[in-house]
């Protein structure tokens, strides 16, 4: 199946930043396997469960372990929660295109925060 990650660590908890974000935190670790091609101006999405999540979680920050800026391709990373227990990683090709499986093997990491305001 194209487009996959292999989910490989989810942890929810309170962690940090009490007084903004008392209620629940989760970290998230997952990894890229056989991506399609991203073309010039398209997105690819790759969506993973993440129990507990509802709408209105916020996505404090997503990181990759691969370089999404080489010179001849660059991509935009950003995440979201777009229903309950499921987060959207998107990489939309800013400059130049990602050849199929050319992020095979990316670690994606994800922290999400539900806010108590």
């Amino acid at each position: 199946m194209a487009n996959t990650l292999t989910l490989n660590e989810v942890r929810r908890g309170r962690k940090q930043f009490t007084g903004f974000f008392a209620s629940d935190m989760w970290t998230v670790k997952a990894t890229v396997a056989d991506t399609n091609a991203i073309a010039l101006n398209d997105t690819l999405e790759l969506t993973m469960a993440v129990p507990g999540v509802v709408l209105g979680d916020m996505v404090i920050g997503v990181s990759a372990s691969m370089d999404l800026s080489d010179g001849t391709d660059q991509a935009v990373l950003t995440a979201h929660v777009t229903a309950a227990n499921v987060v959207s990683i998107y990489l939309q090709a800013d400059l130049g295109e990602f050849a199929a499986d050319a992020l095979n093997g990316a670690v994606i990491r994800v922290l999400v925060a539900r806010p108590v305001w």
